[in-house]
């Protein structure tokens, strides 16, 4: 039941909801020395929500929920940090804890106004000047979070990866400076500057690389552009299929809700899938990239601490582009804007955040019956629900596809620039790196993501079951296995915490799958589920004990299952911002006590990701390198759920310059000719 006056309790906080919170906060407690560090919604108990979305009918479903906003406080300068929660809907403080030895995600403003504050640091000029730099308005600097060391206790510091232009819009990358600047954000000043030392070479410092390698446009030359592309074009005459009611969305038989926040980016929620005979099946109570680890492998300062959590750290929310229509998105596009908060605690608009659109998914099924010569297809459509981060040199497009037969994937396309470091001219970059211009060194490093499913197959106590496919143990000549070709799945269901630990195994093609086991399919005699399938299954080199490990062991697994807990979010940690790696953040004190799994409500925690060994065709610009996970239903329908998808036809997709029509061409069977 919900109230048409009274926003969706999942719905993103507002402009005005978050100028209601600087002021309440401001009215109870002043301002000074406050910064915003984020300002987000507090979600409702799930237990309420599932009644609130009728998915539990075992008590009053409530028409109105308590809006309610988590607020993280930095006090400067003395770093202390304020955990704030306000009920929006009594306009009053319910919570007011102060945290010592914890630092939250650097803010977006913070990292712009340290950059803005390390070029202007004398230590900072000084090193330009060795280097033969004078002019600052060249110098660029990536601000990072500093990882973790002993000596650096209770400051919240940055390290900055410094580079110059030679002109205005140059590819900065190709052209690093070789030092690195310590900075203390809530003293707002440099505590440290690290020349890199050289190894195995006769210099002491390098000369900086001053050869331009362009990707712009306007800079590679208009007219050294390709010349033999001719368009492609998407249309939709008749307008998209899917229908948006705020923040809720119905495509197809799919409906969801579609949220936003500082740092996960993009959450979608409650997703339910009308199954063939109308009843409307739950699916996903909650998924988001609840966190990522970027660890690079070169052992040598001050490299050893580039470890990003690029959603704890920075927030993939504070990184969103605002997209644009025709380059980030093709088609017939629907774009939800979003607003966050600014350092000050006032709103901060992002326009176009969310791209929602359909495309082509090339064939959904087909076949041809090649003694009448019928053929029948039918394509697949996809409903698409993305946003693209900036987190400095990188960018990700973060994708949802939902798809007709009820599908679930999601994919990460990681893309733009490498993190580049400058060699002397007798310099190596092997073992850690590839040189992919003259003294710039790409360093090895993973990008690993860990997203949190909470789902609801069929209600909402779940349990999963791990999927091997075996070769028979039985040798050639047995009467079982006589010409030996026997193989068969074995299903192991987790019932522990300490069983749900699971590795990807490509030699046993291993999958998983999320099942109801009170819902046993009436002709498979299985429970229902949704089989989880990894693309990219990369897992954490860097080996345990070391400090990047033990800060994101989430990392070291490709599966684990934990029981629901509300305040369970972010495997490292809610704050993950230079955490100790002794500290056992997140998943590793969630899991210390062995902790029952099965047919419980629980949370799946997905590991995948790439290990890049740079190229140099990633330089000076990386084309796309793609990773994810797939959600398929297995024996959760009594057949195909897509069969009623109208077969395709040049009506449908407008292609042109065919000489017949589209599904109906016969063949002989015995030539294969056309007749």
């Amino acid at each position: 039941m919900t109230n048409d006056n009274y926003p969706h309790p999942f719905d993103n906080l507002s402009g005005e909801e978050i100028r209601l919170v600087t002021s309440i906060i401001r009215k109870e407690h002043g301002s000074i020395g406050y910064i915003f560090s984020s300002i987000s919604l507090k979600e409702p108990p799930k237990g309420i929500m599932l009644s609130y979305l009728g998915w539990d009918n075992a008590s009053n479903t409530p028409s109105i929920i308590d809006r309610e906003a988590l607020v993280v406080l930095v006090d400067r300068p003395s770093g202390l940090v304020h955990e704030v929660v306000i009920n929006l809907s009594k306009h009053s403080i319910i919570q007011w804890k102060k945290l010592q030895g914890v630092q939250p995600t650097l803010h977006a403003d913070e990292m712009m106004e340290a950059e803005e504050m390390i070029l202007q640091d004398p230590g900072v000029i000084d090193q330009c000047k060795q280097l033969g730099i004078d002019d600052m308005k060249t110098v660029f600097a990536d601000t990072w979070g500093i990882g973790w060391q002993d000596t650096i206790k209770n400051r919240r510091l940055i390290q900055a990866f410094l580079y110059i232009r030679t002109s205005p819009g140059d590819n900065q990358y190709a052209h690093p400076l070789d030092f690195v600047p310590i900075y203390d954000v809530n003293a707002k000043q440099v505590v440290g500057i690290e020349v890199i030392k050289r190894r195995n070479s006769k210099h002491k410092r390098p000369t900086i690389p001053l050869a331009n390698h362009p990707f712009l446009p306007e800079q590679v030359g208009y007219d050294n552009l390709r010349k033999d592309l001719k368009p492609i074009e998407i249309t939709q005459p008749q307008g998209v299929s899917f229908t948006i009611r705020g923040q809720e969305i119905d495509w197809q038989k799919w409906n969801m809700h579609i949220g936003f926040n500082y740092r996960e980016g993009l959450v979608i929620r409650n997703v339910n899938y009308r199954d063939m005979d109308g009843t409307v099946r739950p699916i996903v109570y909650r998924m988001a990239l609840a966190e990522m680890v970027v660890p690079y492998g070169n052992p040598y300062e001050p490299h050893i601490r580039k470890m990003a959590f690029d959603v704890g750290e920075y927030g993939l929310g504070y990184q969103t582009n605002s997209l644009e229509l025709g380059c980030d998105c093709v088609g017939r596009i629907h774009y939800m804007d979003v607003v966050l908060s600014d350092m000050k605690g006032d709103p901060w608009y992002i326009p176009s955040a969310i791209c929602i659109h359909e495309e082509d998914a090339g064939l959904l099924f087909k076949h041809t019956d090649y003694r009448n010569g019928r053929s029948h297809v039918v394509r697949s459509r996809r409903l698409v629900i993305s946003h693209i981060v900036t987190v400095a040199n990188y960018d990700y497009g973060l994708y949802y596809y939902f798809y007709q037969d009820g599908t679930i994937q999601y994919e990460v396309k990681a893309t733009g620039e490498l993190n580049t470091h400058v060699l002397a001219e007798d310099e190596d970059a092997a073992p850690y790196g590839t040189i992919v211009a003259p003294q710039i060194d790409a360093q090895h490093h993973q990008h690993l993501f860990n997203m949190r499913i909470d789902p609801m197959v069929d209600g909402i106590h779940n349990s999963v079951a791990e999927l091997d496919v075996v070769v028979s143990e039985l040798p050639v000549g047995h009467p079982d296995n006589k010409v030996g070709n026997s193989f068969y799945p074995i299903t192991k269901i987790f019932n522990t915490t300490n069983e749900a630990q699971s590795m990807a195994c490509g030699e046993k093609n291993r999958t998983w799958k999320i099942i109801n086991e009170s819902k046993i399919h009436p002709w498979a005699k299985q429970p229902v589920g949704f089989k989880v399938t990894l693309q990219g299954n990369s897992t954490m080199l860097p080996k345990p004990g070391s400090v990047v490990y033990e800060r994101a062991r989430f990392a070291s697994k490709s599966l684990w299952v934990t029981p629901f807990k509300q305040d369970q979010m972010y495997p490292g940690g809610f704050y993950c911002c230079q955490s100790d790696p002794n500290a056992n953040l997140g998943l590793p004190t969630w899991i210390q006590e062995t902790q029952n799994v099965r047919d419980k409500d629980i949370v799946c925690w997905i590991t995948f990701g790439l290990a890049h060994i740079p190229r140099v065709e990633d330089f000076p610009i990386m084309p796309t390198e793609s990773c994810g996970w797939t959600l398929k239903p297995v024996n959760f329908f009594c057949g195909n759920p897509a069969v009623d998808v109208p077969p395709s036809d040049k009506s449908l997709t407008k292609s042109q310059y065919a000489d017949m029509p589209c599904c109906r061409t016969k063949y002989s069977r015995s030539s294969f000719r056309r007749l």
